[in-house]
């Protein structure tokens, strides 16, 4: 808010009106032009600070997808041995199941700085084209999240046929059957999470090998 106030003395004649006119639109000008700075100076900071807190968001996640993605290739093996059982169970044979484990590693993704810059106005301080390549990042990385979900209930899921004091030969045939095609659609889940991270992997690196 700027203000203007009167003169303190009595003008005389329109010369000293035209002074303090022009005294006073200088001043105007002056105040806005340094209120303008200021303000450009802020945005410059905001958009540096939310820039920064991004791409750090961006490299954590980088190595929470790497850090999955190499989980993942165990896992889908795992998976394998025990449809492998399964199968074998449904034919009411014998199967070694002292290699086989059931475990799934989650990728803790964060996107709080994504959701803090579009609430602070951040975004709009940035030019376009680098805002893109963020909101690309995000849209794939909101995907990987859930299917990762999905993934989760489903070895909850696979796990529910698996109890303390486990006997696999009490495993009916039936029930072989049922686990089976939980085990099938877990795996299809996974080949899907490790294709999805693989390319939220690539939107990432765009993001980060901008200068």
């Amino acid at each position: 808010m700027l203000d203007v106030h009167p003169p303190h003395e009595k003008m005389h004649g329109i010369r000293d009106f035209l002074l303090h006119l022009l005294t006073i639109t200088i001043g105007l000008l002056i105040a806005l032009a340094l209120e303008g700075c200021a303000e450009r100076w802020h945005h410059r900071q905001l958009r540096k600070e939310a820039d920064a807190n991004l791409r750090q968001e961006i490299r954590d996640n980088a190595k929470e997808i790497a850090s999955a993605h190499t989980a993942n290739a165990s896992e889908q093996a795992n998976l394998k041995k025990i449809l492998e059982f399964l199968e074998a169970r449904k034919e009411s044979q014998e199967y070694d199941i002292h290699e086989i484990q059931m475990g799934f590693t989650i990728g803790d993704l964060q996107d709080s700085s994504w959701k803090t810059a579009s609430a602070t106005g951040a975004l709009s301080y940035m030019e376009y084209d680098h805002v893109q390549r963020y909101a690309a990042a995000y849209r794939l990385q909101d995907k990987y999240s859930a299917l990762q979900d999905q993934t989760i209930n489903e070895y909850l899921q696979l796990q529910s046929y698996i109890i303390y004091g486990f006997d696999p030969k009490k495993l009916t045939a039936a029930d072989a059957g049922l686990a089976e095609l939980d085990a099938r659609r877990t795996l299809a889940h996974l080949v899907a999470m490790d294709q999805i991270g693989a390319a939220v992997g690539k939107e990432y690196d765009n993001v980060l090998a901008e200068k």
